[in-house]
């Protein structure tokens, strides 16, 4: 952007010093703009509703800078995007467009930055997001005992055309720019071309004169108490003062229905397969997966999720922290309220891929090595190679612990104790053949490829080889 031409303006007289009488000393004289002190009342004239919504909210709006390693900077990072976000809570999650953060899910070798309004500059992970919504969940990697400021939120069904409107965001790399406008029109619909190609319709959007341009988008749009009432996402571009926000409560409903329920999608990450939204001012348990960990250990539809451990639980935000830190096969300790009663309980947490062949194909596996059972691996193998000269001890077989009654590995006839071999693959250059099963991470990953459909597999039992056609579920967010 280019900069305006600034001058300096000297007003005569003002740098020289006057001759006085006493040539041995210099002295002092007043200047000719002299300050008008402020007072109480002045200040407080000063202070208007828009001050004071600003001085509310402007520490919980960040500036993001999406960067990329580039060999030809000394391999140092290069900022090729950046946009804004809201801070949530004083843990560091924090909202923003999905179409900021595109590239980092999109592409590899991408990073997030991010900066408060302090100075701060911390690296931020993605967690989970919805190109359908254009929102995405970050996690501020901040440091021990480190808090942040979470932005009050306000609702948007009840908002006023005409009503004061307050914009914070990083447009253009100004960081914590403050712009003002009204509230335009309500229920506006746009399409764009998304960063992954896609030609999108986004509806039920919040239209704002406040000022809004590149790198606003993310940021907070706000009502004159200074509380939250849209992310704002977009901009027309061939005309000025047409903006546009996502409504609060539709970023609320996001959240708490699809974000949370979907950050923790690693291999790695503990899965209790259980769902709760906020309700009422409490956290509601609204799903639990058959054979899961959660129903396992006694929790229902319907239960009010009181505490985690020791903490109490005020909200679905509480919730999802606490899972985020949790490890598979740790005892994770529910406090619920049914009816009058309060139950204490105890899932232990799976792993996400093994929670997610449950709710795919109704089956829980345990990996079985040779150092556990040599024999049942040396057998697998013979079997599983048996018209071939081929060879191959493998890492680990999986071993069916459970069958979830009227699921589809159950319709199929898979009993427990029966060794799931292999699924039958495609490869370009063989066609159709076997592909072996090491872990719960490989078959999971197959099958999430093959939701909706079916895979045909082979069961060792006893000596007896078995082939079957596997019908896959689709994936909830539990």
């Amino acid at each position: 952007m280019r900069s305006l031409p600034i001058a300096f303006l000297l007003l005569p007289g003002l740098t020289t010093v006057a001759h006085a009488q006493d040539r041995s000393h210099l002295q002092g004289r007043d200047s000719p703009l002299q300050v008008a002190e402020q007072d109480d009342h002045d200040r407080e004239l000063r202070m208007t509703p828009v001050v004071r919504a600003v001085q509310k909210a402007a520490d919980s709006v960040v500036s993001i800078y999406i960067q990329h390693e580039n060999a030809f900077a000394g391999r140092q990072p290069v900022t090729e995007g950046q946009g804004s976000g809201v801070i949530l809570d004083d843990s560091g999650f924090v909202i923003t467009n999905w179409h900021v953060i595109a590239p980092v899910v999109l592409a590899d070798g991408y990073t997030v930055e991010i900066k408060l309004k302090d100075g701060r500059a911390r690296a931020a992970k993605v967690l989970s997001s919805s190109p359908t919504h254009d929102l995405a969940l970050l996690q501020l990697q901040l440091r021990s005992g480190e808090k942040v400021k979470p932005v009050s939120i306000g609702r948007s069904a009840d908002l006023m055309v005409g009503e004061t409107t307050i914009a914070i965001g990083n447009p253009q790399g100004h960081a914590n720019t403050v712009t003002q406008g009204v509230l335009s029109a309500t229920g506006r619909s746009i399409k764009v071309m998304a960063p992954d190609g896609v030609g999108r319709e986004y509806s039920g959007l919040l239209q704002t004169d406040a000022a809004i341009n590149q790198g606003n988008s993310g940021g907070a749009l706000l009502d004159i108490t200074g509380k939250l009432i849209g992310i704002n996402n977009a901009m027309a571009g061939a005309a000025q003062n047409i903006g546009f926000a996502i409504p609060v409560d539709t970023v609320r409903e996001v959240f708490e229905k699809e974000l949370i329920q979907s950050f923790a999608a690693g291999g790695d990450a503990a899965w209790l397969g259980m769902q709760v939204q906020d309700s009422a001012g409490k956290v509601l348990v609204t799903a639990v997966e058959a054979d899961g960990p959660a129903a396992q250990a006694g929790v229902a539809a319907g239960d009010v999720l009181a505490r985690i451990g020791d903490t109490e639980v005020h909200s679905a935000l509480d919730y999802a922290r606490r899972v985020l830190t949790a490890a598979p096969a740790r005892p994770f300790a529910l406090q619920v309220l049914r009816g009058n009663r309060r139950l204490d309980l105890l899932p232990v947490p799976l792993s996400r891929a093994a929670g997610n062949l449950i709710a795919m194909t109704g089956l829980s596996f345990e990996e079985v090595t040779a150092d556990q059972d040599r024999e049942l691996l040396q057998k697998a193998s013979r079997a599983f190679y048996k018209n071939s000269n081929l060879r191959r001890f493998p890492l680990a077989v999986l071993r069916v612990q459970h069958v979830q009654a009227g699921s589809p590995a159950a319709d199929l006839g898979i009993e427990q104790g029966d060794v799931l071999l292999a699924v039958v693959g495609y490869d370009r250059f063989r066609g159709e053949r076997e592909l072996s099963l090491d872990s719960l991470h490989d078959f999971e990953q197959y099958l999430r490829q093959n939701q909706n459909g079916t895979v045909k597999v082979t069961i060792l039992r006893g000596k007896e080889l078995l082939d079957g056609q596997l019908d896959v579920r689709r994936l909830t967010k539990l």
